[in-house]
């Protein structure tokens, strides 16, 4: 099993589509990317107001779902939400009031990495779902590389 951490550059653009309104969220950091098994991963901080910020983490596993994991401990926020082409997964959003158990519909991902140089991305179109009503439709598309 090969283990190994690289330093890359992540952009991250997610535009969101809820209540009538978009929204488009531009993150450029620094991260590091990690091969365990067969499984990758790619950890980087998201910048916020007031100094915070959010330390996310996107898992691939070796069957092609996508976890992304994202926390803010100064507000208390959280969320974990899980893609698998073309299917319905579960997701929660952890708030200062509890735990809101949501769904997402994975409508089109692709996750591409290549070695020598390493580079890929990740793209996510997926609907977020509440109480069986769609919140939500989002569009994340992450880009690293060395």
């Amino acid at each position: 099993m090969e283990n190994n951490r690289i330093d890359v550059n992540v952009d991250l653009d997610m535009s969101v589509f809820q209540a009538g309104e978009m929204t488009h969220t531009k993150i450029s950091e620094p991260g590091r990317f990690t091969r365990m098994g067969n499984a990758v991963y790619l950890q980087f901080n998201e910048s916020m107001e007031n100094d915070d910020h959010a330390s996310i983490l996107v898992k691939i596993t070796e069957n092609g779902e996508i976890h992304v994991k994202r926390e803010a401990k100064n507000t208390n926020l959280a969320s974990m939400l899980y893609f698998t082409h073309r299917d319905h997964n579960s997701a929660s959003l952890y708030t200062e009031y509890g735990v809101m158990q949501m769904k997402t519909f994975t409508k089109d991902s692709l996750v591409e990495i290549k070695d020598d140089p390493l580079q890929g991305k990740i793209n996510i179109d997926y609907d977020l779902i509440y109480d069986n009503n769609i919140v939500g439709n989002y569009k994340f598309r992450l880009i690293f590389s060395v």
